[in-house]
């Protein structure tokens, strides 16, 4: 992300931020776009600017549309526990491995396709996808189902070139500003009416003076920077232009068991777990779920019902380090409001059902039975 733009790109950026209209924000951001110096240090500013210009125009051509009646749908809703998105170039193998991950077969070619997956409780809507082609206005469709999606699954085949497929693939997912490796620090840019700059974290190599000066470059003069890690000044100024979203995510490898050793070693540099499919039966789909469900910090907690004493064999999925009264809260906004106590079989205690309140914290696997006033 480039540092030291000029004043006149600062100053559109500004007005592009304050846009109202997704036609304000076009125009905006074309004026922006102009101001911003091609150099090595901007390639990635401007391919993610004209992403969002590609964007907003199929957002200004698709309102148009519903006006007449005609255009289709592209966003799927979430269902289940955790949405994980498809992407592959054409060819990859990737509409097969959804076919045994589902038993559902993809007939549409032009939009995505959801089906389910379960694994020990936890429901894994899976979603295929168009191939990922190099029309900018439809990989910005696929790179907002990616933004969107809890994980990543890349899809590449073995016996075409696998480092052009991964490369194109993470290098889109990189521009539109998606990680699929956990940042080692992140940055969250939060704008308030008033209070100034307050920075919440740690900086590195600046000073809270450095911070206050970049920001009003851009117009933000009232804001709580929020930093988890440690933060430089490029750190500040890249959240800027939107905050970095992490996808955990992992390539599998279609129709053939043994790679080259070059291309092996590309693939291990990634740090992404790489998997290889060459049929439903050789696919270890647990490692993918174990794997999602450890890095987005997920727990299941199994509820009891206070009159049968059956447990729910369906789990409420949900963050670690949830209370009490949180569970209650998902559960119904009625057991929140009467919460009395609740009992809690676990494992890590010497005698179960403990008698907690609504401050304590559960863990995986723990069942629970609320008792209301």
């Amino acid at each position: 992300m480039p540092t030291n733009l000029p004043a006149e790109a600062k100053s559109k950026w500004k007005k592009a931020v304050e846009a109202r209209t997704p036609e304000e924000k076009l125009q905006a951001l074309q004026e922006f776009l102009s101001a911003v110096p091609k150099h090595k240090g901007t390639e990635k500013l401007r391919m993610q600017v004209t992403r969002q210009i590609a964007a907003l125009r199929r957002e200004i051509e698709a309102k148009k549309r519903r006006k007449t009646g005609g255009g289709e749908q592209f966003f799927v809703e979430k269902e289940g526990d955790i949405q994980v998105v498809l992407l592959g170039l054409p060819a990859s193998g990737k509409t097969t491995l959804f076919r045994c991950l589902t038993g559902l077969e993809a007939t549409e070619a032009r939009k995505p396709v959801p089906g389910m997956r379960v694994w020990e409780g936890v429901y894994f809507q899976i979603v295929d996808t168009p191939p990922f082609l190099g029309d900018v206005s439809a990989q910005a469709k696929l790179l907002a189902l990616a933004r969107n999606a809890d994980a990543l699954m890349l899809v590449v085949d073995a016996l075409g070139d696998v480092e052009y497929q991964a490369s194109t693939l993470l290098s889109a997912l990189e521009e539109a500003r998606i990680a699929v490796r956990r940042p080692e620090t992140k940055v969250e840019i939060e704008r308030k009416a008033t209070g100034g700059i307050v920075v919440v974290g740690e900086l590195k190599g600046a000073t809270l003076q450095d911070v206050v000066a970049l920001l009003r470059d851009y117009g933000i003069y009232h804001a709580v920077v929020k930093i988890q890690g440690k933060a430089t000044l490029d750190d500040i100024e890249e959240s800027v232009f939107g905050e970095i979203s992490y996808k955990p995510c992992v390539i599998v490898v279609t129709k053939s068991p043994s790679l080259d050793k070059k291309v092996e070693h590309y693939l291990q540099s990634l740090s992404v777990p790489v998997l290889s499919f060459t049929s439903c039966d050789d696919f270890d789909f647990g490692k993918v779920a174990e794997y999602f469900f450890r890095e987005l910090d997920l727990i299941r907690i199994y509820t009891r019902n206070p009159k049968s004493g059956e447990v729910e064999e369906r789990p409420v999925v949900t963050k670690r380090g949830t209370r009490v009264i949180e569970l209650a809260r998902l559960i119904h906004s009625q057991l929140q409001e009467n919460f009395k106590y609740a009992l809690v079989w676990s494992n890590r205690f010497s005698f179960s059902p403990r008698r907690v309140g609504k401050e304590f914290v559960l863990e995986d696997g723990d069942i629970v039975q609320i008792v209301g006033g």
